[in-house]
């Protein structure tokens, strides 16, 4: 069977509401320049295993053309890489929503926003772990 690299719409964090808890939620984990902001949901609850959304600071990168390339990386290296976390968490059988921000200050390609990506979903897998062995 043939895996597909799709981001689908259901796989999107779009709802206000859904990113508020988020953010309220405030558990992190980052590898500069990268930062993930992530939020555990009831799989029963959750339209996809993840959702996702990507951001980049305003204030930052004040031009709207680079802070939309720096999303396009963002979001060419989760579709390229989705398959490792929804492996892991069909396993834990759990979901998540996730916020993936560009916090650094200085331009970087696609091979530094992609290394840094994987660096952050171990660190993030890590923590779900600990997380999930805490709550059982």
């Amino acid at each position: 069977m043939q895996q597909s690299f799709h981001f689908r719409k259901e796989n999107r964090l779009k709802s206000r509401k859904q990113i508020s808890a988020l953010f309220s939620d405030r558990r992190t984990v980052g590898a500069y320049p990268l930062r993930i902001f992530y939020r555990l949901v009831p799989i029963e609850e959750a339209p996809a295993l993840v959702q996702i959304g990507f951001s980049v600071s305003k204030r930052t990168f004040k031009q709207a053309v680079k802070r939309n390339h720096y999303k396009r990386l963002m979001r060419e290296a989760y579709r390229l890489h989705q398959h490792d976390l929804n492996d892991f968490l069909s396993n834990q059988n759990q979901a998540i929503q996730l916020m993936l921000l560009y916090v650094g200050k200085e331009p970087n390609d696609y091979q530094v926003v992609c290394t840094k990506y994987l660096q952050v979903i171990e660190k993030l897998k890590k923590e779900l772990l600990v997380c999930l062995s805490s709550e059982k």
